[in-house]
């Protein structure tokens, strides 16, 4: 694990990438290990050599999602040039993931109902009226139904490799499609009622959007509008404490978000404080009620 780490670290530093690797938890599973910032783009990097669990992905996917990023998974689970969907996020080789950071194009991906390349539905539709096909007229090209091209040009379903080989023959290269070019474009993830503890429920009544989490540093995840805030609820050890704010901070200072750490001591707040962090006592949380609410109304 740590040599397919420090090859994504490798990959990131030669391409001059922002990262920062993200350590917590140290002895078990986590979902992020990696977050990193270039000027056109932010991710949110799994990195495992093995199977990754379901509760990893949901915890990946819905980070990213919260924190507008990329979710991006390096695995050992395909082959070079071709990603993998799972949910919405993408696997990729470690050779994928240099193309990806070196902004080459990934459009196959493997599903469990085959492989696919990624088209640009719009510019199907574009070059086919402009050459003036009928769907009916394309439809007999490709050998496929009617319905089908409608399908293909609504952003429905991508197409076989055989297929896409038709295309770039009749429209050209330009209606191949990008792995990551519908990533701006999700729709929204449903997301849980996620009102496990009190700091999630006053976000959530302040009108964010929440997801909690158990893998990575940040126990809760909230966004409104542009506004994103994550936070780190403390162990009860205060060295543990301490790490977990240093590493939650790397989160939050390459996603541009605010950073919120709850821990269980005085002491341990005016630390925190001093360093700069904003903290607060998980036994008493009404300052952060409060401080929320008049933030809202200021931007009200």
């Amino acid at each position: 694990m740590e040599d397919k780490l420090a090859d994504v670290v490798d990959i990131l530093e030669r391409s001059n990438v922002d990262y920062s690797v993200i350590y917590y938890p140290e002895k078990s599973k986590k979902s992020i290990d990696i977050v990193a910032r270039d000027p056109s783009r932010k991710l949110v990097i799994k990195v495992s050599m093995d199977k990754v669990s379901k509760e990893e992905i949901v915890e990946l996917e819905k980070f990213a999602y919260l924190v507008n990023s990329f979710p991006v998974l390096v695995t050992d689970e395909t082959e070079e040039d071709i990603a993998i969907q799972k949910d919405k996020v993408v696997g990729l080789s470690l050779e994928g993931f240099r193309k990806l950071i070196e902004g080459e194009k990934i459009f196959i991906y493997r599903t469990r109902g085959g492989i696919f390349v990624k088209i640009r539905s719009e510019v199907m539709k574009r070059k086919r009226e402009k050459m003036s096909f009928s769907m009916g007229d394309l439809a007999k090209m490709l050998g496929v139904s009617r319905k089908t091209i409608y399908d293909y040009e609504n952003g429905e379903c991508d197409v076989s490799i055989e297929i896409a080989e038709k295309l770039v023959d009749i429209f050209g290269p330009e209606i191949i499609g990008d792995v990551f070019e519908d990533m701006n474009n999700r729709s929204r993830i449903e997301l849980e009622d996620e009102e496990k503890n009190q700091v999630s429920k006053i976000l959530a009544d302040e009108g964010f959007s929440i997801a909690t989490l158990k893998l990575t540093a940040v126990d809760v995840v909230a966004s409104r509008g542009n506004e994103k805030v994550l936070i780190a609820i403390g162990p009860k050890r205060a060295e543990f404490a301490r790490r977990k704010a240093e590493e939650a901070k790397k989160l939050a200072t390459k996603l541009n978000a605010s950073l919120i750490t709850i821990v269980r001591t005085y002491n341990m707040v005016k630390e925190l404080e001093k360093d700069g962090f904003k903290a607060y006592m998980s036994d008493d949380l009404t300052s952060l009620r409060d401080e929320i609410k008049r933030d809202n109304r200021g931007k009200g």
